[in-house]
């Protein structure tokens, strides 16, 4: 057993770092008040390679490990936790239709999203349902060599500025009705596609929207996957997707623990640095425990895709673990730097903003030990 990255992906980490440090860094505070997404960042890092990393060269990706992956992901959310959302998350579309995606749906839709051209979505949550995914409404009724979608989805990341979006859809009153779920891509520039931008707490430069289809016609040749089969495909993204927002918000904790580290070097409280106080020597070293654990929860469950052996549990521990650490760390950050931590001069009010989410997201904490515990009892995939 290793624990120790090989020469390849400790010099990716390194490349990525000095990419990350240079282009993202010093612009988190600017695209976070502007609340812009960062198209340019966003191709330098596709140029790069960052971008979708574990894609097959074949469709433009870089053909690395998810470990990589995970690695990059980590790397672009220390420098900044908003930009590095935000680029790490342009490829949300993709692995969908990557595992499940016919060959001509691969070749049309995977490369302008690894080129950089334009970001892709993934359409779950509704206004009415979101952990809940069974209980969707938004419907799709064959009609010859079309599907027509009608519905409603909510908190869809790049759904404002994606050029596709996987659109989940129920096509059959079945039961349970998970069973009647299927996936389709949609492009967002079909009649009666809109979104609107949600306002929200944190990661402001990271597109959130609210989606409406209003007889949207998608071709049969876009059913992605198979018909009625879309609730066990968004189960097997899950498993590669959780990972990714746990090596995100490992990436925010980092990020988040190194600035409050300086700031206790620098700072000096009753006639001697911060970091030679016991109280904030101990949230020092809780930090960095929380961190050290994630990312070993990562790293393992990172390591056991690229085995082809994913585990879901494994998958939803890390995220569970990283996605809490990460409020923890940006929390105890902000208590280090005191009154300085509550103002917009520093970067950790930010950071402090952008990880609460991570609880949320991609399945809140309560779904993560649902999924952890329904496999203890041996009932995932039924």
């Amino acid at each position: 057993m290793n624990f120790e990255l090989d020469e390849e992906h400790r010099m990716l980490r390194n490349a990525v770092r000095e990419f990350a440090e240079k282009e993202i860094m010093p612009y988190g505070k600017e695209y976070d008040e502007r609340k812009d997404y960062p198209w340019e960042i966003f191709r330098k890092a596709a140029k790069l390679g960052y971008v979708g990393g574990s894609v097959p060269e074949e469709y433009g990706g870089a053909g690395m490990d998810y470990l990589a992956e995970a690695i990059i992901s980590e790397e672009l959310t220390r420098a900044d936790s908003s930009i590095g959302t935000a680029i790490d998350l342009a490829v949300l579309g993709v692995p969908m239709i990557l595992r499940y995606g016919t060959e001509g749906q691969k070749e049309k839709y995977i490369p302008p999203v690894i080129e950089g051209k334009q970001p892709s979505a993934i359409a779950i949550t509704e206004p009415d349902c979101g952990t809940d995914v069974a209980a969707m409404r938004t419907k799709a009724v064959r009609e010859g060599e079309n599907w027509i979608l009608n519905g409603s989805k909510t908190f869809i990341t790049n759904g404002s500025i994606a050029g596709h979006t996987i659109v989940m859809a129920k096509t059959a009153e079945v039961e349970p009705p998970h069973r009647g779920i299927t996936a389709f891509i949609v492009e967002t520039k079909t009649e009666g596609y809109e979104a609107r931008r949600i306002d929200k707490m944190g990661l402001n430069c990271h597109d959130t929207a609210e989606i409406t289809l209003k007889n949207v016609r998608v071709p049969t040749q876009n059913l992605l996957g198979e018909e009625n089969r879309g609730f066990y495909q968004l189960m097997g993204f899950f498993n590669e997707s959780r990972v990714k927002i746990a090596a995100l918000h490992i990436g925010m904790a980092v990020g988040a623990y190194e600035r409050a580290l300086e700031y206790a070097k620098q700072r000096k409280a009753f006639g001697k640095p911060l970091i030679e106080h016991q109280a904030i020597q101990f949230k020092l070293a809780d930090m960095w425990k929380d961190i050290e654990a994630a990312r070993l929860l990562v790293y393992k469950a990172a390591w056991l895709i690229d085995q082809g052996k994913a585990n879901p549990a494994l998958s939803s521990a890390a995220k569970l673990y990283a996605s809490e650490a990460a409020v923890r760390v940006t929390y105890e950050a902000l208590q280090i730097f005191g009154g300085y931590g509550y103002s917009k001069e520093y970067d950790i009010e930010r950071y402090y903003r952008d990880a609460r989410v991570g609880t949320i997201y991609e399945g809140t904490s309560e779904a993560q030990r649902t999924v952890i515990a329904r496999s203890l009892a041996g009932k995932i995939g039924r």
